[in-house]
């Protein structure tokens, strides 16, 4: 009988396999920042071309009807991103609309438009849920993370007047009523902000200028909060402003009114921005703070330089 010499196997000892997760958890520790930077990019890519159809929605209102849409409009109450809804492929939504106001009157008219989620009215890097319980009476509404610039010079929706969205105090292209012709845009259309991309965030709140609680919150179609006749208006659940900082919510002393108004994103250093030719922008949380307030202003004249 031909005999067989049995070799013993041996697995891992106890030292090596601690070694392999060991060198396992240092490669998943190099690739997820890869991993999620890709997304990140991919998520900003997405943003980029929400703004871009935002902004072309509102050229081609304005080739329609020869002058960007208003602001918001008052006692109607109804906000520039419900006019733009058939430039966006959303022509039966925006049919379903009743846009006499106020507000307040017709709301379950338009009850069911707010709470209808418009993917391109959200950025798919910022936290907002895609619906809000209750919200203004609202169920299920959707919140938004898009403003049109109503001034370069103005910060404030309470407190003092004038307020953004006012005549005297939007230097910019959106504010009450008033609809803004691109010939009025004397500062170039390439150096004048549009739209741009600012956080939704419940965890944001503060005492504004009049002495009254708020949280950062932005609607699209349309608001009942939309009232400039009182010291504490809600002008920035649909308008921005450049006055302040790109990314406030990153400094502590920001007051309310800054993070409300101003333009912010989750997006590392900065928000992307549309300007009213159409380009848009990566805007650096950095930039210098006159440059941006000029390119916040339509007929100021500022020399902005490159930014």
């Amino acid at each position: 009988m031909k005999r067989y010499r049995c070799h013993n196997s041996q697995g891992f000892t106890l030292l090596e396999l601690l070694v392999v997760i060991a060198i396992i958890g240092i490669l998943v520790g190099l690739l997820l920042p890869a991993v999620q930077s890709v997304r990140e990019s991919g998520r900003r890519t997405q943003c980029l071309n929400h703004v871009k159809q935002i902004s072309l929605a509102m050229l081609a209102w304005e080739d329609a009807n020869k002058s960007l849409p208003p602001g918001f409009t008052f006692p109607q109450q109804a906000m520039w991103s419900a006019y733009i809804l058939p430039h966006l492929e959303q022509t039966n939504l925006y049919q379903t609309l009743n846009l006499n106001g106020p507000w307040a009157y017709v709301i379950n008219a338009n009850a069911s438009a707010c709470a209808t989620f418009i993917p391109v009215y959200q950025c798919p890097s910022s936290s907002i849920p895609q619906h809000v319980p209750d919200a203004q009476g609202i169920d299920q509404r959707v919140p938004s993370s898009y403003l049109a610039c109503a001034s370069g010079t103005n910060d404030r929706e309470s407190g003092s007047r004038p307020f953004v969205g006012e005549v005297a105090g939007s230097d910019g292209l959106f504010m009450m009523n008033r609809r803004i012709k691109l010939r009025e845009i004397l500062d170039g259309q390439s150096q004048t902000v549009l739209v741009g991309e600012s956080l939704f965030a419940f965890e944001h709140e503060g005492i504004d200028f009049s002495g009254n609680p708020q949280v950062v919150d932005h609607w699209y179609i349309g608001s009942a909060e939309l009232d400039l006749s009182v010291p504490s208006t809600e002008a920035s659940e649909c308008l921005g402003t450049t006055a302040c900082r790109v990314n406030a919510f990153k400094d502590s002393a920001s007051p309310i009114n800054h993070l409300e108004l101003g333009f912010s994103s989750r997006h590392p250093g900065g928000a992307v921005i549309g300007f009213a030719d159409g380009h848009l922008s990566f805007t650096a949380e950095q930039i210098d703070l006159a440059i941006w307030r000029g390119l916040g202003t339509r007929d100021q004249r500022e020399v902005v330089g490159d930014f």
